[in-house]
């Protein structure tokens, strides 16, 4: 539910930053989406069966956080990166 919210603040905020690169708003806004899910994606398929093997081991509650929302900030780091080099590529 979370990780839905925040894709669609990142397509929203992408589509609000399409007018000032002179870029299509609805196929801007789906790209945001898009690199959002991708990097969610790798985070979960790559970096989070390790520490789900350490949390399950470990009581403590840090790693069962990391976990379950890890990817949601992994998925807007990618997503402001990419949003900030491409509107100062094209400047």
């Amino acid at each position: 539910m979370v990780g839905v919210i925040a894709a669609s603040l990142v397509g929203v905020w992408f589509y609000s930053t399409a007018g000032r690169s002179g870029r299509p708003p609805v196929s801007w806004g789906i790209s945001g989406v898009v690199v959002y899910f991708l990097a969610a994606l790798l985070w979960s398929l790559t970096v989070t069966p390790g520490i789900k093997d350490a949390a399950i081991h470990n009581p403590n509650g840090t790693l069962i956080f990391i976990v379950r929302y890890a990817y949601i900030g992994v998925g807007l780091a990618a997503a402001a990166v990419v949003n900030f080099w491409l509107n100062k590529a094209q400047n």
